[in-house]
């Protein structure tokens, strides 16, 4: 380490591992940075495609969020994801991005202001101020109309040659227009423009991006990310709306997944089975018997009515599982493991918080199945069926249903249990982390912090 002391390196790290400022050695696992991070569905994913692969890291806001993904093994860095810098110095070796902004302003669930025009006139403006704040305009060979002020033709040692300008903003003015939204996770999904050509202007050794984001996202936002990334020198940027239940996931989950390759194509065919997999209904996933009706709205009425049929693939898992029961048992609801086994999480996951807590969490998840697959068929070319086959295999099976079974689930105390046994697992937790992990509760924080 020539005069540099663990403290000084450490100190330089900070918030990342210190492992992350070296190169990578022959055989170490490729870098990935997680954004909108949550309790950990991209990690599981990726571990379904290769356990040992990845070294990812993951920025939460959530308290929650974040302590369920240590206790399961994932590491988080607690913070806003504007707050840390997409230049660190220690994430030059970075090769991986994946993202996952808050989606209730685009889904129907949600207000859907996204979709206002004036919302949308200023995130595609936030999408061209991150291009300015990391490459910058595109400098033609020649002097430009304003040679005297240009950052380019003005230099006494300019060659003549076209280029970037490099930076010509900050991130924070990148960022100045989302406060004239009427609600600023719409411009959280800015974060993936800003961090994906920050990492490749920087340091170029990014190689690829994907996305997940509500089903409803508007064509022209997708469309205007693969445009300005391909103005950015990327090779291709594309996306597609995927189905979780069209690979065996017993509940139906319709996200659109946007994925970009550095210096190759991506392939969107590959994210498909390759023949037709058989659907796996509700009660077949979970050991319930048949003819289960399960209530989602009490006395409530809509059009789409109050009830569905577990002997069916069940419709999308949101936070709101944590009240729905059996129609003819209304004291028969859910268990959290079992709410997890409906976006494909192991039933002994650890998830921490109160039970309204860990179905917010779940109902925010990227599940796994989807993870591996746009990662493994989409970007990396891998084989994703076999893995992700077995995966759902061991999800389902009579050992996990046991698990997850009234009798055994629900701990007492989710929040103690899940920090105390994070406190003595072998996983490595970041600098400053120590204050995350205390026997006593923490001051609660709202859980609006980063809806999703």
């Amino acid at each position: 380490m020539g005069p540099w002391t663990h403290e000084r390196l450490v100190a330089l790290a900070h918030p990342w591992p210190v492992s992350w400022l070296f190169p990578l050695r022959p055989g170490d696992p490729a870098r990935i940075v997680n954004l909108f991070a949550g309790p950990g569905g991209w990690e599981q994913g990726l571990q379904v495609l290769d356990p040992a692969g990845f070294d990812v890291v993951g920025v939460e806001i959530g308290w929650d969020a974040s302590a369920t993904a240590v206790a399961a093994g994932h590491r988080r860095i607690v913070a806003d994801v504007r707050t840390p810098s997409p230049i660190h110095p220690a994430l030059r070796y970075v090769e991986g991005l994946t993202v996952s902004a808050p989606c209730q302003v685009w889904s129907p669930a949600g207000r859907r202001e996204g979709h206002q025009d004036r919302n949308l006139e200023l995130l595609l403006d936030t999408f061209t101020l991150a291009c300015e704040s990391t490459f910058g305009h595109w400098h033609d060979s020649g002097e430009c109309c304003d040679s005297e002020s240009c950052g380019i033709c003005s230099d006494p040692e300019w060659d003549g040659y076209g280029g970037f300008t490099g930076p010509l903003l900050t991130f924070d003015e990148a960022r100045s227009l989302v406060p004239q939204m009427t609600d600023e996770r719409i411009g959280l999904v800015a974060e993936t423009l800003i961090w994906s050509l920050a990492l490749t202007a920087r340091y170029d050794n990014l190689r690829w991006l994907a996305m997940e984001q509500s089903s409803a996202l508007p064509e022209v936002v997708l469309d205007a990310i693969s445009e300005e990334l391909q103005i950015a020198d990327w090779c291709s940027a594309d996306y597609q709306v995927l189905d979780a239940a069209d690979v065996g996931v017993a509940a139906h989950r319709r996200r659109v997944y946007l994925v970009a390759g550095r210096h190759h194509y991506v392939n969107l065919q590959a994210m498909k089975p390759a023949e037709p997999v058989v659907g796996r209904t509700l009660a077949e996933a979970l050991g319930w018997p048949q003819g289960v009706r399960v209530n989602t709205r009490g006395n409530r009425k809509t059009s789409g009515g109050n009830e569905f049929s577990a002997d069916k693939v069940a419709p999308g898992t949101t936070s709101k599982i944590r009240g729905w029961y059996w129609a003819d048992n209304k004291d028969r609801k859910y268990t959290v493991p079992e709410a997890a086994l409906t976006v494909a999480m192991p039933a002994d996951y650890p998830w921490t918080g109160s039970r309204s807590s860990a179905c917010q969490q779940l109902a925010d998840i990227v599940i796994p199945t989807e993870a591996a697959r746009v990662v493994g068929g989409a970007i990396l070319h891998k084989e994703w069926e076999q893995p992700v086959s077995r995966y759902l295999e061991t999800i389902y099976s009579p050992e996990s249903l046991a698990l997850a079974a009234p009798a055994a689930a629900e701990p007492a105390s989710p929040r103690v249990a899940a920090a105390t046994s994070t406190g003595t697992a072998q996983v490595q937790i970041l600098p400053g982390f120590d204050d995350l992990f205390v026997a006593a509760a923490p001051t609660p924080r709202s859980q609006a912090a980063r809806p999703r």
